[in-house]
């Protein structure tokens, strides 16, 4: 009973936003052009889905700022050397292309989920916005998550621009 009622309490906005988030990690299973815009949709997304929080509901607004920067950073070289591993960059026509994979959906998948239970867990018991120890574990979550999107999105630029140093210096 107690499953339903979270699921049936959830604004359907959020529903919505998986669908999307899901939507884009299908599509990011199939090789496809670079776009950074696009690239950029998710990251946003959970940015300002974590920091929303932080900025208005935290009491250790600062530590738990400082911990999610510091989780970001982490996240990113994570992130960075998993892109590098599972998703390859090639140029096609003019165009950059990445290879398809399933990381993206899973890294969405989790992310998600994780924030979706933190969120369901201080609507139950909103105290948990005074709690220190929930504040740095809400901001090691959303840190970290959005840490590896901005490792793919770095992934790909840095593949994009040692690309086209290549052609150029072979030029």
């Amino acid at each position: 009973m107690f499953i339903i009622e979270v699921l049936t309490q959830t604004p359907i906005i959020v529903w919505v936003l998986l669908v999307i988030l899901i939507k884009r990690g299908q599509a990011a299973t199939q090789d496809a052009r670079i776009s950074f815009s696009k690239m950029l949709l998710v990251p946003t997304i959970f940015i300002i889905w974590g920091l929303m929080k932080l900025f208005t509901k935290f009491a250790y607004f600062g530590e738990s700022v400082c911990v999610y920067v510091v989780l970001a950073a982490i996240g990113s070289m994570v992130g960075y050397s998993l892109y590098s591993r599972f998703r390859k960059v090639y140029k096609k026509e003019n165009d950059f292309y990445r290879t398809g994979t399933y990381l993206p959906l899973m890294i969405i998948l989790v992310n998600f989920s994780v924030k979706y239970c933190l969120n369901v867990a201080v609507s139950i018991q909103p105290f948990l916005y005074n709690n220190f120890e929930f504040n740095l574990l809400y901001s090691i979550a959303c840190g970290f998550s959005v840490g590896l999107f901005i490792g793919g999105l770095l992934q790909a630029y840095v593949a994009c621009s040692r690309y086209e140093v290549e052609v150029n210096f072979i030029s």
